[in-house]
């Protein structure tokens, strides 16, 4: 092997190297300003090829995951410009509307608030119950009528009902005269 190295000579080692590192840059040529992102800013430091830039999401957005802030100060050979790469960052708002968080935030928002009315309906019921409890009157009891037999007294009509049959049939006309026996 040392003999083929000793073959291609001195000089094919500059240009080696220089297929190695990449063609050289070509002095002064500057890529134009970058393109403008949506809802992004840039700051370019430099715009000398092989520059690198990042671009920020404005205040409000956040860099939407799977996208690249970067671009790079390239040189296209087949057009003889150079340019930035083109960025595929996407800015979405900080505050997304997530169907599903709202849904399970009005779900423990109703739930805590039922928690709180069932709560307080139940302390309002056992005060309830404990205020009827305290000022409840003692309950008479009622003797039976059957019990307790009927006294002597007048009617409506100032008659004496002491010992009088009541008549609860169909004589009427019979009013305070006695049956015979």
């Amino acid at each position: 092997m040392s003999g083929r190295l000793r073959g291609c000579g001195v000089g094919a080692l500059p240009a080696l190297l220089l297929l190695l590192l990449g063609p050289p840059a070509t002095p002064g040529i500057t890529c134009p300003t970058p393109t403008s992102v949506k809802h992004a800013d840039i700051w370019v430091k430099s715009y000398k090829l092989n520059s690198r830039e990042r671009y920020v999401c404005n205040s409000g957005f956040k860099r939407k995951a799977g996208t690249s802030s970067l671009t790079e100060c390239v040189f296209n050979k087949t057009v003889n410009i150079a340019h930035w790469t083109t960025p595929n960052l996407k800015c979405i708002s900080a505050y997304q509307y997530n169907p599903r968080a709202v849904t399970a935030a009005i779900s423990t928002s109703v739930a805590v608030l039922c928690g709180v009315c069932v709560v307080c309906l139940l302390v309002r019921y056992v005060r309830y119950i404990r205020s009827r409890q305290a000022y409840q009157i003692p309950s008479v009891e009622m003797e039976s009528m059957e019990v307790v037999p009927m006294t002597g007294g007048t009617d409506a009509r100032g008659e004496g009902t002491e010992n009088e049959p009541h008549d609860l049939g169909g004589s009427r006309g019979r009013r305070g005269q006695q049956k015979p026996q």
